[in-house]
């Protein structure tokens, strides 16, 4: 019996000569893949964080789905053509892979991604996309720090709190993240301090996330977009 679903595509690995293997976030089942056949063949542009509808046949034995058709659920231009925005869904794909890892589904978060995705196609600052994003995705997956001050002088990553006390981190680069984790994100101008919070949000996770590494990606963004 044929289904349709909606999904993110997260991943793409070689099955055959002209098949794939596609992962993809879901709205209704998560994390799934899909073997989709003669794909090389068909020529489709088929893309990482591309949102589309997919109709499949999946037998309740197996793990994976067999695509019938892939089909762009949101028309995305800029993003698939725009090089700095080409390397931010890298980036976030990278993101993503790191941090779903339970196959449950959660819908909170698919709605989160996709608008991410459609206000990455629009948006033309773009120094301070991955930070605003990021910080939304750590509250979602539900460690955000406790943000319970109120001017915070410093940020403690290991308890995982904002501080009235000064730590090592500059100033305003703490007062900053503490706006994004309040929901009262303000624009950055100044692609040093855009910089220097990134890089807190992802030593952040990789101490509260076990084998987190986005290196290859970060290496990427650091070299292109915060230069």
């Amino acid at each position: 019996m044929k289904q349709k679903t909606v999904g993110i595509l997260i991943t793409k690995k070689n099955y055959s000569e002209s098949s794939l293997i596609l992962s993809f976030y879901t709205e209704d089942s998560g994390l799934i893949s899909f073997i989709f056949k003669g794909a090389k063949k068909k020529k489709l542009p088929i893309f990482y964080l591309g949102i589309y509808e997919i109709t499949f046949f999946k037998r309740p034995e197996s793990n994976l789905g067999i695509v019938n058709s892939l089909d762009p659920a949101v028309i995305l231009n800029d993003i698939f053509t725009n090089p700095q925005k080409l390397i931010l869904s890298f980036f976030i794909v990278d993101l993503l892979k790191e941090t779903l890892k339970a196959e449950q589904p959660d819908p909170r978060i698919f709605d989160f991604i996709k608008n991410q995705i459609i206000q990455l196609e629009v948006q033309e600052n773009l120094i301070h996309f991955p930070i605003n994003f990021l910080t939304n995705h750590i509250q979602n997956l539900g460690f955000s720090p406790n943000i319970n001050v109120e001017n915070p002088l410093g940020f403690d990553l290991k308890l995982g709190r904002f501080t009235k006390e000064q730590t090592d981190l500059e100033t305003d680069v703490v007062q900053l993240l503490y706006l994004a984790f309040k929901n009262q994100f303000q624009t950055i101008l100044d692609k040093n301090t855009a910089q220097k919070a990134l890089l807190i949000l992802l030593n952040y996770c990789q101490i509260h996330l076990p084998n987190f590494n986005v290196e290859k990606s970060l290496k990427v963004i650091r070299e292109t977009l915060y230069v």
